[in-house]
């Protein structure tokens, strides 16, 4: 499980990897990433890349705006799905 620090460096960087016109001093972690031109198709591409770097699946219910408006926000939503345990199964 990473460090809250290292979710957040490599969400920083997924995000600029799809927004390569804002600059990394403009992606603060509580600036709307909408208001800096992030449209419906880089939020899905987004959704896509930041699960293949952190190796989760979001729900359908997870994929909400609000979760991925903001840095922060991202990095509390990938956070919370690396801390779930998977319970196994037992047969």
């Amino acid at each position: 499980m990473k460090s809250f620090e290292d979710i957040k460096q490599k969400s920083h960087s997924v995000v600029l990897e799809i927004m390569p016109n804002v600059s990394s001093e403009e992606l603060l972690d509580d600036v709307d990433l909408f208001s800096l031109g992030l449209d419906s198709i880089n939020a899905m591409m987004l959704v896509m890349n930041l699960q293949d770097a952190f190796g989760v699946t979001f729900e359908t219910c997870e994929i909400d705006v609000d979760n991925f408006r903001t840095l922060a926000n991202i990095t509390e939503l990938i956070k919370n799905k690396q801390e779930v345990i998977p319970t196994s199964v037992k047969v």
